[in-house]
């Protein structure tokens, strides 16, 4: 039996030099604010490029970090107005994903052989990261040649 195509990430970059969304957070929410972003971005990055969220996404966050439900939405709701996720992507798909989350992921995964994706997903193109484009109907799968 063929090994499972890995989709995750074991490590993301984090810029030194953060940029204002993230300075917008930690000032209203501070070292939370800067510790539940990472939380997060470790979520989507173990899974991929984006995290499916849906109504009892942060009942299940709330066990596992220990925040009440209620401040789990607030944040989630603030990401979103200052532009953090895609509010275009979670609306349509309920999803969180953004630009900067797919640019990171794509320089990471340039060298793995295929990657599959699911076009009506993405904000960037992921040719312009080195991922070379084979297209399909459903998913678009990017392989090295």
């Amino acid at each position: 039996m063929a090994r499972p195509k890995k989709q995750g990430l074991d490590y993301f970059p984090l810029d030194v030099n953060i940029d204002s969304k993230i300075e917008i957070l930690e000032s209203k929410y501070g070292v939370f604010g800067f510790g539940f972003i990472i939380k997060l971005f470790q979520k989507i990055y173990a899974n991929g490029y984006y995290l499916e969220w849906s109504q009892y996404s942060p009942l299940l966050l709330k066990k596992e970090i220990g925040i009440e439900e209620e401040k789990i939405i607030e944040f989630i709701e603030f990401c979103l107005e200052i532009n953090i996720f895609d509010k275009t992507l979670y609306s349509k798909y309920n999803i969180l994903t953004s630009r900067g989350i797919q640019k990171r992921y794509f320089t990471v995964c340039k060298r793995r052989k295929e990657i599959e994706l699911m076009k009506e997903y993405l904000l960037v193109k992921p040719e312009d990261y080195g991922v070379n484009v084979n297209n399909n109907e459903t998913q678009t799968q990017y392989k090295r040649s």
